[in-house]
């Protein structure tokens, strides 16, 4: 049977050996660990984070640490918070379930296959936590990473989009802090997608993480090992190195789009027949995959942000004169729109001191309008 596409483009990856480069970070993260220092990690979304994460806490389960990854993606309440604590403590390898059930029946709680809820009374439905009884969970929970750390043995935690617990409660961080602030023989790790929030949960001198990780950011992938990374996973063919080494280029270390558009010209190599125009062809079907988000996209956004984007992807500075003219657009409205693109960290960010959009199949879809 012949192996499939070795190119997965839609799951984080979960051991180091798969990561691209990332050497300097993973190590950044592993001495961090071993101080006991809290590390908070920014990269915006489909950037390689997670993966990063799945890859740290690997090589510490391996090196005999516990690990343990909590994913706040988009959690909305303080009982998503309490639910997603539970999953990710679950994995904890020192009889955690136990550990975890005696302390939710402590405090009158249950897991059911609806998540955590109350029990009001015998054999009948439980009721949800309120704010109030979710954050007492909460509490309690948190004390159990600390708790293991009596041994001796450092336990890792992982926490993933950190920055929605401020959707959840925008108090919620200072929970978490006078939890952990006391625990020994615990690393943390926060990580997050949103440039703004993370940097208002650790770098506002109101917030109660003021000051209290280690920030580590990741870069775009170096274009060399990339393309050996590529090159060498793809089927043999005379246009292979070429066909790697320009998309390579176009996704300029993007760790996302560089897998998706590595992944279609697999399926277009492994054709004899493939031709001078893989790269192309790869690149058009990526779009095309892409088109419906991308149309969703642009119609979420105001007038002064299509105009900044659309200057972005053809190079241009969104800001100046000559753009705000040919938009009709104020330049203060252009500036604000910038501002707020790059708030949210999620299609723009900044290469020494000139912006770009960060997502390059964007601009490419952007400049074929």
């Amino acid at each position: 049977m012949a192996a499939g596409n070795p190119f997965d483009y839609q799951r984080p990856l979960t051991r180091p050996a798969g990561l691209i480069d990332r050497r300097d970070e993973l190590d950044a993260l592993q001495r961090a660990a071993a101080d006991e220092v809290a590390v908070r990690l920014a990269s915006p979304r489909r950037f390689g984070k997670t993966s990063l994460l799945h890859a740290h806490l690997d090589a510490m389960r391996e090196a005999g640490h516990r690990t343990s990854y909590v994913d706040f993606d988009r959690v909305g309440t303080v009982a998503d918070v309490a639910d997603r604590l539970v999953d990710g403590l679950r994995q904890l390898p020192v009889d955690p379930e136990r550990r975890i059930e005696r302390r939710l029946s402590r405090l009158g709680v249950s897991i059911g296959t609806t998540g955590l809820t109350v029990q009001v009374a015998p054999r009948r439905p439980g009721r949800s936590l309120d704010a109030d009884e979710a954050r007492g969970v909460i509490r309690d929970l948190l004390a159990l990473p600390g708790e293991l750390g009596a041994d001796g043995t450092l336990t890792v935690v992982a926490m993933d989009e950190f920055q929605d617990l401020l959707t959840a409660d925008d108090r919620l961080d200072g929970v978490f802090r006078s939890v952990i602030q006391h625990q020994r023989s615990v690393a943390y790790v926060f990580a997050g997608s949103s440039a703004s929030l993370m940097r208002e949960l650790f770098s506002h001198r109101e917030r109660p993480f003021y000051g209290q990780a280690r920030p580590l950011e990741l870069p775009p992938l170096p274009e060399d090992e990339t393309f050996l990374h590529v090159r060498d996973r793809l089927p043999a063919h005379p246009q292979r190195d070429a066909a790697a080494a320009q998309i390579v280029q176009f996704a300029a270390g993007h760790p996302q789009r560089t897998m998706l558009l590595a992944h279609h010209l697999f399926d277009r190599l492994e054709a004899p027949a493939a031709g001078e125009e893989a790269a192309r062809e790869a690149l058009d079907a990526a779009l095309r995959e892409l088109d419906d988000s991308y149309i969703s996209l642009w119609t979420g956004m105001g007038r002064a942000e299509r105009a900044a984007v659309v200057a972005l992807a053809d190079g241009l500075s969104p800001t100046s004169r000559g753009v705000a003219q040919d938009h009709g657009t104020a330049r203060s409205s252009m500036q604000r729109a910038v501002e707020r693109l790059e708030a949210d960290g999620q299609l723009v960010f900044r290469h020494g001191t000139r912006l770009e959009l960060l997502d390059p199949l964007f601009a490419e879809w952007l400049r074929r309008r």
